[in-house]
C-alpha cells in the first residue's frame, strides 16, 4: 500500500468533508482503522469522498467496487486499494 496514495485520500476526505473540521482526526487515523473511529457518518464522507477521487485519479467508482471496499467498514487501507485496482482495469 502506498503511504502517498493514504495521505492523499485523508487530504481528499478532510477537503471534500461538508465540515472539514470534523473531519479533520481523518489526518493521524491508522490507514487500517474504520473510518468511523475518526469521523460520525462516514458513508457520508465516503460518498462525498467518491467525487473527489474520480475527479483526483480519472478512475469511475462502481457500485459493486465501492460495496466491496466497504463491505466491513471504509479504511484509508481499503479506500486506496480500491483506486490501484480501479486504475489498473483502466490501464
Amino acid at each position: 500500500m502506498s503511504a502517498s496514495l493514504v495521505d492523499e485520500l485523508r487530504a481528499l476526505i478532510e477537503a471534500s468533508a461538508p465540515d472539514p473540521e470534523r473531519a479533520r482526526p481523518v489526518r493521524t487515523l491508522a490507514p487500517d482503522a474504520p473510518l468511523d473511529q475518526a469521523i460520525p457518518f462516514s458513508s457520508l464522507i465516503v460518498l462525498g469522498t467518491v467525487v473527489a477521487v474520480e475527479d483526483r485519479f480519472g478512475v469511475k467508482l462502481t457500485r459493486r467496487a465501492l460495496e466491496r471496499a466497504t463491505a466491513e467498514g471504509a479504511t484509508l487501507e481499503r479506500l486506496a486499494a480500491l483506486v490501484l485496482e480501479l486504475q489498473a482495469e483502466r490501464a
